[in-house]
């Protein structure tokens, strides 16, 4: 009875040990800011202007679209017919490698 009792005790000072050294894991860093909430806002809205911020998993950037406000849609669904008429558009994943029309 005496060796279960000291067993018993001796796990449970291990027990303790172990989550004594985890209170310090990972370490404090220092995360004190040199810049404004404002001056942060503002590289936003710059990088966004210049095409600069990432998406997605792959590290592309923003792909900046043209705005055809002044295009009818039939004339953008023309210009999309000459593009498929002439192979510059692509149907996806399932068109690898791309062919024609």
């Amino acid at each position: 009875m005496k060796t279960l009792v000291s067993a018993l005790i001796l796990s449970a000072s291990f027990i303790g040990a172990a989550q004594a050294g985890e209170l310090d894991y990972p370490p404090a860093v220092n995360t004190q800011s040199t810049v404004t909430r404002a001056q942060v806002q503002q590289e936003l809205a710059e990088a966004r202007a210049n095409g600069e911020l990432v998406f997605g998993e792959e590290g592309y950037a923003a792909t900046a679209f043209a705005y055809a406000g002044d295009k009818t849609r039939a004339q953008v669904k023309q210009e999309l017919a000459a593009a498929r008429a002439q192979g510059l558009t692509d149907a996806g994943e399932l068109d690898y490698p791309p062919v024609q029309g």
